[in-house]
C-alpha cells in the first residue's frame, strides 16, 4: 500500500481549518481567548450617582464571577451581578474584557476615557462620532468604521456594566508554580 502524501496534507489542512473555526467560534463566546494586561483597582462615577468600588486582585479564575461577589459587600454585589447581566445581555456579542472580538477590549476603558465620555458613547456612538470627537473617530475608523449600536441605557445601568468590567479585569487566573529541586 502506498502513502498518498497530497491526501494526508489535505486531512491535515482540513482538521486545522476546523479547529481555527472552533476556536474562533468560542472565543467569541468569550470562552477561550488570550488575555491582555490586568489591572488592580477600578472607580466609576456616573451624573448623579457616584459609584466607587475598589476591588483588588483576587485569587482565582474570571470565569467564575458568583464566587467573587460572595468577598464583596452586598450592596457592591448587587450592582456587578446586575452588570454582569446587562453586559451578557448587550455588550458580549460584540466585546470582551481582556481580548478584541468585532470591538475593542473593555478592560481598562475608565483609564482610556472618562465616565462623562462614555455614557453618550454607549448611549449613542453615532452621535459622538459625527460631534468630531477625535478618540471616537479613531476608534471609529481602527474597527473598519463598524458602528456600535446605540443603546437605551440609563447611567446607572452604564455604572454598572464598568463595575462588572473593573472586576473582571482585576481577576488574575491561578497559576501553579513548580519549584526545580
Amino acid at each position: 500500500m502506498r502513502f498518498n502524501s497530497v491526501g494526508f496534507a489535505l486531512s491535515v489542512g482540513m482538521l486545522l481549518i476546523v479547529v481555527l473555526i472552533g476556536f474562533t467560534l468560542l472565543s467569541a463566546a468569550g470562552l477561550v481567548g488570550f488575555a491582555a494586561e490586568k489591572s488592580f483597582a477600578a472607580t466609576s462615577e456616573a451624573a448623579g450617582d457616584s459609584l466607587s468600588f475598589s476591588c483588588g486582585v483576587v485569587d482565582q479564575p474570571r470565569a467564575d464571577v458568583e464566587l467573587r461577589l460572595s468577598d464583596l459587600p452586598p450592596a457592591e454585589a448587587k450592582i456587578i451581578a446586575a452588570g454582569d447581566a446587562l453586559f451578557k445581555g448587550n455588550c458580549a456579542q460584540c466585546h470582551a474584557v481582556n481580548e478584541i472580538i468585532v470591538g475593542p477590549a473593555l478592560a481598562g476603558i475608565t483609564r482610556r476615557r472618562p465616565i462623562s465620555w462614555i455614557l453618550p458613547w454607549v448611549k449613542n456612538s453615532s452621535k459622538v462620532v459625527a460631534s468630531g470627537d477625535e478618540y471616537a473617530v479613531a476608534l471609529f475608523n481602527k474597527f473598519t468604521k463598524q458602528q456600535m449600536p446605540s443603546f437605551s441605557l440609563s447611567d446607572k445601568e452604564i455604572a454598572s456594566i464598568i463595575a462588572y468590567i473593573n472586576v473582571q479585569e482585576s481577576a488574575v487566573p491561578a497559576v501553579a508554580m513548580v519549584s526545580k529541586q
